[in-house]
C-alpha cells in the first residue's frame, strides 16, 4: 500500500523524504555493533521508544489519518527486522523481545502525540515559510 501523504501539505515529498531518514538514521545506529555506541546512560528500551515515538509522530503528522494503521504496522515490521538483523549480526547487538515491545510503545505514543494539535508542525512550518515568501 502506498502512503498518502496529506494533500494540503506544499511540500510532501520534502516530509516524506526527511522522515525515510530519519528511518534510516535510526537504521544505522541500530546496526552499529554495540561496542561502539557512546554511553547515553539510559536504558536502551528508552533509546527504542524515543525512536519509534520520533518515528510514529513524524509520518503520523504528514499521513492521512486513514494510513495510520498502516503506519503502525510498517513500524513495527520495521523493529522486528532491526531485531532479527540486530540477532544475526553477532557483533555485540542481540535480538530482544522487549525491544520489539518498547518499539511498539513508542509506535503508539508518537502516534497519539501526532493526533493532538501538535501533529500540525509541517502545516504549521509552511504556513511561516509562506509568510516570510510573501
Amino acid at each position: 500500500m502506498n502512503p498518502v501523504v496529506l494533500p494540503e501539505l506544499r511540500y510532501r515529498r520534502l516530509w516524506f523524504c526527511a522522515g525515510l531518514a530519519i528511518a534510516l538514521a535510526v537504521l544505522v545506529v541500530c546496526l552499529i555493533p554495540g561496542g561502539k555506541l557512546p554511553d547515553m546512560r539510559v536504558s536502551d528500551k528508552t533509546e527504542h521508544v524515543a525512536a519509534f515515538v520520533m518515528l510514529a509522530f513524524w509520518f503520523g503528522s504528514i499521513l492521512v489519518r486513514r494510513d495510520l494503521f498502516w503506519l503502525a504496522l510498517a513500524l513495527l515490521l520495521f523493529g522486528g527486522a532491526i531485531e532479527l538483523a540486530q540477532g544475526a549480526m553477532r557483533m555485540g547487538r542481540n535480538a530482544d523481545v522487549h525491544d520489539l515491545f518498547a518499539d511498539a510503545v513508542g509506535i503508539l505514543l508518537g502516534l497519539a502525540l501526532a493526533l493532538t494539535p501538535l501533529g500540525r508542525w509541517a502545516r504549521w512550518l509552511e504556513n511561516l515559510v509562506g509568510r516570510k515568501t510573501a
